[in-house]
């Protein structure tokens, strides 16, 4: 990717923190879901079928936001986006469900797939290399 003018690679700082910001809106949702899904159960707790579906729904979520907006909530706070290694515009998304499979792949392995973007000279994690992504940081807005 051409580098455009004012953009900057995301380092993994700035990354990790736009991640904390996820999961404190993240987690209240799949709680929510978590206590519907028992409601229904008449608190039996979750089958493996609604645990697999919460999963889903909250794949579907993040990969939602990754289409429309190329950031989640907590990246778009950060300045955020991820973008397409090769073109800098929006990932395909095939790309982007790449992306959350690596997102996986990245955690399975005691997190060396996200903190290989503090080694990697195009700062990606290893769902960035699966998906060719990368995460920029877009210039502060002037007023």
């Amino acid at each position: 990717m051409t580098e455009q003018r004012g953009t900057e690679l995301a380092g993994f700082g700035v990354r990790l923190v736009a991640q904390l910001l996820d999961a404190a809106w993240m987690l209240p949702v799949g709680v929510l879901l978590a206590m519907i899904g028992e409601f229904v159960q008449g608190g039996r707790g979750l089958s493996p079928g609604a645990n697999f579906f919460l999963q889903l729904i909250s794949a579907l979520l993040v990969i939602l936001f990754w289409a429309s907006r190329e950031a989640t909530p907590g990246k778009m706070l950060m300045r955020l986006r991820i973008v397409d290694a090769d073109t800098g515009r929006t990932p395909a998304l095939p790309q982007l469900v790449a992306r959350y499979v690596g997102y996986v792949l990245s955690g399975i392995c005691l997190g060396l797939g996200y903190l290989w973007v503090l080694w990697d000279p195009r700062r990606q994690g290893w769902h960035d290399k699966i998906a060719r992504t990368l995460v920029v940081r877009d210039p502060p807005l002037r007023g």
